[in-house]
């Protein structure tokens, strides 16, 4: 994997900056919001998000468009969300872990605003893996 490697045993992704670690069910929720994409267009998607994982754990800026601030942590934080349209990854900066980036999950995404159910997920994610 370019400049990051993969712990084979957790499905962790190493990378220059940043350990991203997925949650629970993390992994499964991507096959799911892929199984609303074209079967054309899956593979792509794929390699696609999987670029901007292994960017976001070598530290580099993703930009704008791709890497959006989107609602609130119960510690008052931000989590965010890689964009690739129509996926959407959501995650967060530990605060407990030393360099360490927690996927949440993916979804499928046809709108622009944040589903509050989206904000519950990140949120029970991050107790579960915070406190």
């Amino acid at each position: 994997m370019s400049n990051s490697e993969a712990d084979e045993d957790n499905n962790d992704i190493i990378g220059k900056c940043y350990r991203i670690k997925f949650c629970d069910g993390a992994l499964e929720s991507f096959q799911q919001a892929l199984g609303s994409i074209k079967q054309k267009r899956r593979d792509s998607l794929t390699a696609r998000i999987k670029t901007l994982i292994e960017r976001l754990a070598d530290g580099i800026c993703l930009g704008s468009e791709s890497d959006v601030a989107e609602g609130q942590l119960p510690d008052g934080s931000r989590f965010r969300a890689l964009k690739k349209i129509p996926i959407r990854c959501y995650y967060w900066k530990s605060s407990t872990y030393d360099d360490v980036i927690f996927v949440s999950h993916f979804i499928y995404k046809d709108q622009q605003k944040l589903d509050k159910r989206t904000t519950e997920k990140v949120s029970n994610n991050w107790r579960r893996y915070e406190n």
